[in-house]
């Protein structure tokens, strides 16, 4: 039987790890996040309730049947090709009826999203005046979900991306809002051992809340709010956006810092 426990000697030694890295690093190498990129395409179109499609669209990026980068440049084509022509909530919906991404749970996904049918306007005035916090815990509330599930962190940490990308908002973003767990998340908690699990599975599965609040105080040690460690873990995992990160920071011990991380992820992780 699993008791998960935090490790908090992994947790202070991870933080050392990382305290090589600035703030200043991080949000840098966030823009060469693809989904960054998506979100400055659709955002700096200059289109009513941009921003509140990103974050329905971020609502439903889940149980997906191809990669997250697929399903991102599907919506980004979606919204350009003219999906951008009906309110933010029929614009997503009508992506997700035609999105072979989408399939599993379609009408549970399209549902989520009409739950914000009187809330388009809210989310895009919080867009504008980077009221992130507000808008976390809007999603929550409509949900009726845990503030700490992935896909209400990642759509914030979306439109939050849409604020960078539009030059609305630069960041940081609240370090009460929470690292989103997914299963790289998972994989690179296990591998830093900052959680007691025997799998990256029984990290999501079973000690979640655990792998969360590891994270939290790695970035309380570190000075990076959680959700922003986020992009270290998602580059790590891609071989071309971890290049573009590297030539994306000009501080040597901050390139040092992010090869340590991938080697150090890497090799436990096998």
């Amino acid at each position: 039987m699993t008791v998960c426990r935090l490790n908090y000697a992994a947790i202070a030694k991870t933080a050392s790890m990382l305290s090589g890295l600035s703030l200043e690093d991080v949000l840098g190498i966030e823009e060469v996040d693809p989904q960054f990129e998506v979100a400055a395409a659709v955002c700096s179109s200059g289109e009513p309730g941009a921003a509140a499609s990103v974050f329905l669209a971020a609502l439903s990026a889940y149980r997906l049947r191809c990669s997250g980068e697929e399903y991102w440049e599907r919506f980004a084509k979606h919204f350009a090709g003219g999906g951008h022509a009906a309110d933010p909530v029929e614009r997503v919906s009508r992506f997700l009826l035609g999105d072979p991404c989408s399939s599993y749970l379609r009408e549970t996904k399209i549902g989520r999203v009409k739950r914000f049918s009187d809330h388009s306007d809210t989310i895009e005035g919080l867009a504008r005046s980077c009221e992130f916090e507000k808008l976390w815990r809007l999603a929550s509330r409509v949900l009726g979900a845990d503030p700490a599930s992935k896909t209400v962190v990642f759509a914030v940490k979306m439109v939050y991306y849409c604020g960078r990308a539009t030059g609305a908002c630069s960041g940081p973003l609240p370090a009460e809002i929470p690292i989103p767990l997914d299963s790289r998340v998972a994989r690179a908690t296990l591998a830093l051992g900052l959680v007691s699990a025997e799998s990256a599975d029984e990290v999501m599965r079973k000690c979640g809340r655990e792998a969360v609040e590891a994270w939290r105080a790695v970035g309380e040690a570190t000075g990076i709010p959680p959700i922003h460690l986020d992009v270290l873990l998602w580059a790590l995992r891609n071989p071309a956006t971890f290049s573009k990160a590297l030539s994306r920071t000009d501080r040597r011990q901050a390139r040092e810092v992010l090869v340590k991380l991938w080697s150090t992820i890497r090799e436990r992780a096998r």
